[in-house]
C-alpha cells in the first residue's frame, strides 16, 4: 500500500484566534472571572479615601489573575474554573516585571521625544536681526553704556532741560522712535534695538523676540500649542513599542525579566507567528490605549462613589479579554514557538466538535450509551466490533472502543484496538493525537510496532505535526528492514525532504534522490526527486559559497 504523506507546515486543525475574537470578548463575564473583577471593582470604593493610592495595588493584584489565565489558555486550558488559579498568597511577581518593561518604553520615548521637539515661532511674531539678537552685541552695547553714561548722563540732562533746543528734537524723534515711519526698515530697527540697550540696560526683550527654538527652553514649551516633533521621532516611537506584546507573552510563560527585554525576542515571535502578531500587537495597543481614556469618557459630575468601581472595572475586563486572547495565540502557535502543552489542538478540536454538536445524535451510539448505562460493557464492545466491520474509520466508535477495552484490561485488544484508533486518527489529520496513542502503545509494549504498510502514513503524520525527527526515527531502516516494499520509494522522498529543509544535510539529501532516479525511475516519486534534485544542488552551491566567503575573511582577520 503506497501513500504520498500529507505535508503540512503550520498546524491548521484549531481555530484561528481572529475566528474566535467574540470569545475573548464575553471571556470576562463567564462566573470565576466576573466574580473577580467585580469583587476587586467594588474594592476600589475604598480608593476614594486615599487619593488613589491603593488603586496600583489593586491593579497588580488583578494583573496575577489576568497573567494566570494567559498562562492556562497558552496550554490549552481555555475554560479555567473555579479553583484552577489561585492569586491569593503566592509571590508572583511578572506584575511588576511587566512595568519594568513599560517604564524602558517610556524611558525610550522620553528620551527620543528630547532631540525629536521642535518649537514653531508664531508667524505674527516680530522680525528680529542676527546682530540685534546676539548676545555679544548686547554685551557690547552694555558695556559702552556702562565706560560714558556718566557724561551721557548729563549731556542728556542738559539737552532735554533746555526748552530753546527745539531743531534736535524732529531729529531724535525721525531717528529713534520705534513707532516711526521708518521702523519697518532693518536698519532702524537695529538702531532702535541698540538705543534700548543704552538707555535702559540689557533687558530681556532680545530674548522674548527671539526664536523660541533653542535647546535649553524645549522643556519648558513642552505641552506649549506650538510644539510638534520631527516625524522620525513617530516612526521610533512606534518601533520601540513592537516588541511589548512579545515581552508580555515571554513573563506569562517564562518569568524571565531578560528575555522579556530582550529586542530579538520579538524577531523571534514575529518570525514564527507572521503576520498575527501584528494584529495581536495593534489589538493590544488598542486596549492600552482605551484603558487610559475610559476615564476621560465618563460624565465629569459623575460621583466618585460610582466612577472609580466603574472604571476599574472596565479596565479590568479589557485587560482579561486582551490577556486571554493573547494566551490562546500562543496556544495557537505553540509548535511554531517550540512550546508544550496540556491540551493538544487533536483534543481541543475534538472538545470544539463535541461541543458544538448535539449529545448522542447518532441512534448508534445513544444504543451504546443505554447498554453502558444498564452496566453490559460487553454488549456495547460486541456491538461496537459488529458495527464497525463496515466503517473501520469510524473516529467516534474506534474511541469509545479503545476507552471500553481499557476498562476491561484486556492488554491483546487493547493494542490491536489501539493501532486501528491510531491509523484512523492519522487518516482524520489528528495529527498530534495519533502520535500520543502512539507513544501510549510503545508504553503498554515496549514491543509494539508499526506495520510495514502504515510506516509511510506515520511519518507523514510525524512530519505533519512537526515531530521531525520522529518521522525521521519511523523511517531510518525501512528498505532493509523491509526489501522490495512498495513504499519504499516513497520513504525515501520523505527522507530526502528531511534531511534538505529540515536537517539541512543537502549532500545526504542529494545522494538519497539519486539512489530514488537510479533504482526507481518509473516510480511515482521519481518525478518530484527529479525537481528537488536541483533545488538541492543549488543549496548545496549556496552553502559552499558561503562557507568559502567566510573563510576568506576569517584568514584576512587573522
Amino acid at each position: 500500500m503506497s501513500v504520498t504523506p500529507q505535508i503540512k507546515v503550520y498546524q491548521d486543525d484549531i481555530t484561528p484566534f481572529l475566528q474566535r475574537l467574540p470569545a475573548f470578548l464575553l471571556f470576562p463575564f463567564r462566573p470565576a472571572p466576573l466574580f473577580m473583577m467585580a469583587g476587586l471593582s467594588a474594592v476600589s470604593v475604598v480608593t476614594v479615601f486615599t487619593s488613589g493610592l491603593f488603586r496600583g495595588v489593586l491593579m497588580l493584584f488583578f494583573l496575577r489573575y489576568a497573567y494566570a489565565v494567559m498562562e492556562m489558555a497558552a496550554m490549552g486550558k481555555l475554560d479555567p474554573k473555579w479553583d484552577d488559579i489561585t492569586v491569593f498568597g503566592n509571590k508572583d511577581k511578572r506584575p511588576y516585571k511587566q512595568n519594568l518593561v513599560f517604564l524602558l518604553y517610556f524611558v525610550l520615548v522620553f528620551i527620543t521625544a528630547s532631540y525629536a521637539i521642535r518649537v514653531d515661532t508664531p508667524k505674527d511674531a516680530p522680525a528680529v536681526s542676527a546682530s540685534a539678537a546676539s548676545p555679544t552685541t548686547t554685551t557690547s552695547l552694555t558695556t559702552s553704556r556702562a565706560s560714558t553714561l556718566p557724561g551721557q548722563a548729563e549731556q542728556r540732562h542738559n539737552t532735554q532741560g533746555d526748552e530753546d533746543d527745539d531743531a534736535e528734537t524732529p531729529q531724535a524723534t525721525g531717528q529713534y522712535d520705534m513707532n516711526a515711519t521708518k521702523a519697518d526698515d532693518a536698519t532702524s530697527r537695529k538702531i532702535a534695538m541698540q538705543e534700548q540697550a543704552l538707555t535702559y540696560g540689557t533687558t530681556n526683550t532680545v530674548t522674548e523676540e527671539a526664536p523660541r527654538d533653542i535647546p535649553g527652553r524645549k522643556w519648558d514649551r513642552f505641552l506649549d500649542r506650538d510644539v510638534h516633533f520631527a516625524k522620525w521621532f513617530y516612526v521610533l516611537a512606534v518601533l520601540f513599542a513592537i516588541p511589548i506584546p512579545a515581552a508580555v507573552m515571554v513573563l506569562a510563560l517564562e518569568d524571565d525579566t531578560l528575555r522579556a527585554l530582550n529586542p530579538l525576542t520579538s524577531l523571534f515571535f514575529i518570525r514564527a507567528m507572521g503576520m498575527s502578531y501584528f494584529i495581536v500587537w495593534a489589538l493590544f495597543g488598542l486596549a492600552m490605549l482605551a484603558i487610559a481614556s475610559v476615564r476621560h469618557l465618563l460624565p465629569a459630575g459623575l460621583s466618585p462613589f460610582a466612577s472609580i468601581p466603574l472604571v476599574t472595572f472596565i479596565n479590568f475586563y479589557l485587560i482579561l479579554a486582551t490577556y486571554s486572547m493573547m494566551g490562546y495565540v500562543l496556544y495557537q502557535y505553540h509548535q511554531q514557538l517550540g512550546m508544550a502543552v496540556e491540551v493538544d489542538f487533536d483534543a481541543q478540536r475534538t472538545h470544539e466538535e463535541a461541543s458544538a454538536a448535539p449529545v448522542s445524535s447518532d441512534p448508534f451510539m445513544q444504543r451504546i450509551d443505554a447498554l453502558l448505562l444498564k452496566g453490559e460493557v460487553d454488549a456495547a464492545i460486541r456491538l461496537l466490533e459488529d458495527e464497525m466491520r463496515y466503517d473501520r474509520n469510524h473516529l467516534g466508535m474506534n474511541e469509545r472502543l479503545y476507552l471500553l477495552l481499557q476498562r476491561k484490561d484486556d492488554a491483546k485488544r487493547i493494542l490491536d484496538q489501539g493501532r486501528r484508533y491510531m491509523l484512523a486518527l492519522s487518516q482524520a489529520s489528528y495529527h498530534e493525537k495519533a502520535l500520543h496513542l502512539l507513544e501510549d502503545l510503545k508504553q503498554r509494549d515496549p514491543a509494539f510496532d508499526i506495520q510495514a504498510d502504515h510506516v509511510l502514513q506515520m511519518a507523514g503524520t510525524a512530519f505533519a505535526a512537526r515531530d521531525f525527527k520522529g518521522a525521521m526515527t519511523l523511517i531510518q531502516g525501512f528498505d532493509k528492514k523491509y526489501p522490495g516494499h512498495a513504499d519504499i520509494p516513497a520513504v525515501y522522498m520523505l527522507a530526502a525532504r528531511l534531511s534538505g529543509d529540515q536537517f539541512r544535510k543537502y549532500a545526504q539529501a542529494i545522494s538519497i534522490l539519486n539512489v530514488i532516479l537510479q533504482r526507481y525511475p518509473d516510480a511515482a516519486a521519481a518525478k518530484d526527486a527529479a525537481s528537488y534534485l536541483e533545488t538541492m544542488q543549488k543549496a548545496m552551491t549556496a552553502q559552499a559559497a558561503a562557507t568559502t566567503t567566510a573563510g576568506a575573511s576569517s584568514s584576512k582577520t587573522s
